[in-house]
């Protein structure tokens, strides 16, 4: 848990703190997969976005992020880990708040969105997603759209959320590219699409970041 000593003085940050669900029924093989996947996951995100990253007790982490990428990339961190080989089901909590930017050491990196992010996290019960904010008017706008969006989410079958991670991913989003990427016909790529109702998806991340930048404005 980091301190709140000197937040005053930081800046805006998005803190997403998550942990694997049932990490302790996988085998140590499989258990050493996971990791493998989500600590070369994050390593992406560190270096598009620079972003920073730390994984501890064995099947816990925290990345900081700008805050209106938060949403979008622990949506991948879902998807990703879910359609996975081995899938794992995780739960995150989203800190938005005034911190220290760790750097490359997230350890030791203070201030109230990795306070807000941990308490939050400790609250939530079973897979999922959910955001602590140090804005009210941010977090009552936006706590019960989240609910809805998490919940739409873990009802995508396993296909599902490795398309729609694919199409969050990708740079070329038309659906010839993304067949291409998956080793599907196009029409399957639609159709999984489609079903999965991506757009209700891309346009909850769309608002996320809509909102952070309106409420949290300097």
């Amino acid at each position: 848990m980091k301190s709140t000593e000197n937040a005053e003085n930081s800046a805006l940050i998005a803190v997403i703190t998550g942990d694997l669900v049932g990490s302790s029924k996988l085998s140590g093989e499989a258990f050493s997969q996971v990791i493998l996947n989500l600590e070369r996951l994050l390593k992406s995100f560190r270096a598009r976005y620079d972003a920073a990253f730390d994984i501890f007790r064995g099947d816990s982490f925290q990345l900081v992020v700008a805050p209106p990428l938060a949403a979008r990339l622990a949506t991948i961190i879902d998807l990703s880990l879910r359609s996975g080989e081995p899938a794992v089901a995780v739960r995150q909590c989203i800190g938005l708040g005034k911190g220290e930017a760790p750097g490359q050491n997230v350890k030791t990196a203070t201030g109230e969105a990795y306070v807000l992010s941990g308490h939050g996290l400790d609250k939530l019960k079973g897979r999922g997603l959910t955001i602590a904010s140090a804005d009210k008017a941010f977090t009552e706008h936006c706590e019960l759209l989240t609910r809805f969006f998490d919940s739409h989410l873990d009802r995508l079958t396993s296909t599902q959320a490795q398309v729609v991670l694919a199409y969050l991913m990708a740079d070329n989003k038309s659906h010839e590219h993304l067949a291409r990427v998956l080793d599907k016909k196009r029409s399957n790529v639609t159709r999984i699409l489609n079903t999965s109702q991506y757009h209700l998806i891309t346009d909850y991340l769309a608002h996320f970041a809509a909102q952070v930048k309106k409420d949290f404005a300097p």
